[in-house]
């Protein structure tokens, strides 16, 4: 899996469990990653000012693009926190399962959010 480095450089890119649970619709998808997307530092159990996180359009080998959150550390903080992908991504998995895809569905419905096309057209949202 690769990044446009042009937009979203240095992000260890998460990619939740959800894509098929939700039936490959993108904008139900960027909506529930929006959400969890909000729920990171209690997910991650981090201080909100020591990480970034975005919406990001990813995308494969194959060059299609897809959703995903960014993650990476503030680049101001002096304090690096360890962003390993497997132990990030197992915080998510079981924050997930824990919560259940229905009930994630369920409060993502109530968060504004963009749609897939305009986060594709961005590459990064927000767009800091």
């Amino acid at each position: 899996m690769r990044l446009d480095y042009k937009y979203n450089k240095d992000f260890t890119p998460i990619e939740p469990d959800i894509y098929e649970k939700l039936n490959w619709d993108y904008d139900l998808i960027v909506l529930c990653l929006e959400y969890i997307r909000t729920e990171i530092h209690t997910i991650l159990e981090t201080e909100s000012d020591k990480i970034e996180t975005f919406l990001i359009s990813f995308s494969n080998f194959l060059g299609q693009n897809y959703p995903a959150i960014g993650i990476r550390n503030k680049s101001d903080t002096e304090d690096c926190i360890n962003l390993d992908f497997f132990e990030v991504n197992e915080k998510i998995e079981k924050w997930i399962l824990s919560v259940g895809i229905e009930t994630l569905k369920h409060k993502a419905q109530n968060i504004t959010y963009i749609n897939w096309k305009t986060l594709h057209d961005l590459k990064r949202f927000p767009n800091a």
